[in-house]
């Protein structure tokens, strides 16, 4: 059964509206074709998920997906289902992709407060924090054609210690990569990444270290 998920007129983006997957995409790529840009944008959960020893989940994704199969990618991603908040789309993609549990804070603070209870559980459960949310134009491959698609992203830092296990059909396997590895891997072999990974990190790596670096000090590595 096709997902209805959360659609945005990008004339009026702060207006959910409730739209076929399929139709969504089908309506952009042809869109692309016909020569207009893209009108509208869907909900998008991405999640950077970070070890306690500062090393990136990386995520490579399966041959199987409808757009961008077989390339490496953020550790979890998704879209929102209409009706769903962006932080229950998020706990129940780390669910379906990592087959982790995980704990959404809205505000370092709480992150901060969640993440210092739970220190010595992080081998069982991930702790996210909502970092911000923005819409822009990335770059989606379907059959081996680059077509732009309106992102409404919804950006969650996180750490989790445990052991990761991939489902049937959502990626290959999970790695982990420092900061210095992933961007000469991204350099050298730009393809094999998603355009999501590249924008993302590209934009927000400063963010990244900011909060990895006041983690550290709660998790005191």
């Amino acid at each position: 059964m096709d997902e209805i998920i959360n659609a945005y007129d990008l004339k009026n983006p702060e207006v959910a509206l409730p739209m076929s997957r399929a139709k969504f995409y089908e309506d952009q790529i042809a869109a692309y074709k016909s020569g207009v840009a893209p009108t509208a944008a869907v909900e998008i959960i991405d999640i950077f998920l970070f070890t306690g020893d500062k090393e990136l989940f990386i995520q490579k994704r399966s041959f199987h997906k409808a757009h961008n199969p077989g390339l490496f990618d953020k550790a979890v991603g998704g879209h929102v289902r209409h009706g769903d908040t962006p932080d229950f789309s998020a706990m129940v993609e780390t669910v379906q992709e990592l087959q982790t549990p995980s704990i959404v804070l809205r505000n370092q603070t709480d992150f901060i407060k969640t993440l210092s209870l739970l220190k010595e559980y992080l081998d069982t459960v991930a702790v996210l924090m909502h970092v911000g949310t923005e819409i822009a134009p990335i770059q989606k491959i379907f059959s081996g054609e680059s077509i732009p698609i309106a992102n409404k992203i919804q950006l969650y830092f996180g750490i989790y210690n445990g052991r990761t296990r991939s489902a049937d059909h959502e990626a290959k396997g999970v790695l982990h990569y420092t900061f210095d590895e992933l961007q000469q891997e991204m350099e050298k072999f730009p393809a094999a990444f998603t355009d999501d990974i590249h924008f993302l990190f590209g934009k927000y790596k400063k963010e990244m270290i900011a909060f990895l670096e006041s983690s550290e000090k709660i998790l005191g590595v």
